[in-house]
């Protein structure tokens, strides 16, 4: 498995919008290894637009590494990384110490997306709109309760479903995920 790092020179993590570096580890023959180094050009964008192409510039450069662990990872940054398909994990520390617990949690989160598949009833959420067959829904108020859930795993099952003549979705930002799944 391979994991990226956001760090500092130190080899602590640092935040996805402060200088540094992206550092890409495998592990192989029982320690980790550095498989790739570049500078964290994310941290120079200045606007929402060059935020969300620095992302995209970096998750080509991270090829086929879908974890990605930084102090912070606010905002577009966030979700630019979760609509690619990463996980992302906040840390504050020396990178050599997280590594083996990042992969452990990565192992065990898998194994669990294995075992159980996902039984969210989105019904229990559905507030009756205006006309029959219209429902508003707040996407925030559930992942609150439930943070494990994304809002594509919330709605998607139910956006197929196509039971329901309008929905409104309250939400605090339009995930990135509407305009390329939804498009």
């Amino acid at each position: 498995m391979k994991i990226a790092v956001v760090e500092n020179n130190k080899q602590q993590t640092n935040s996805i919008f402060e200088p540094g570096f992206i550092v890409i580890y495998e592990k192989g023959g029982g320690e980790w290894k550095v498989l790739d180094r570049f500078e964290n050009k994310i941290c120079n964008a200045k606007g929402m637009a060059a935020v969300r192409m620095a992302v995209a510039d970096i998750i080509k450069q991270l090829g086929d590494v879908k974890v990605i662990v930084a102090s912070e990872v606010p905002g577009i940054a966030s979700g630019t990384f979760q609509a690619a398909g990463f996980n992302i994990f906040l840390v504050e520390s020396e990178v050599p110490e997280i590594l083996d617990s990042v992969k452990k949690e990565m192992l065990e989160k898998i194994k669990e997306q294995r075992k159980e598949p996902d039984r969210f009833d989105i019904t229990q959420f559905l507030k009756p709109g205006m006309e029959k067959g219209d429902f508003s829904i707040n996407i925030e108020e559930i992942m609150l309760k439930n943070p494990d859930l994304t809002s594509k795993k919330i709605l998607i099952p139910y956006l197929k479903s196509g039971e329901f003549n309008g929905l409104d979705i309250i939400c605090s930002h339009i995930p990135k995920w509407f305009v390329t799944d939804l498009g």
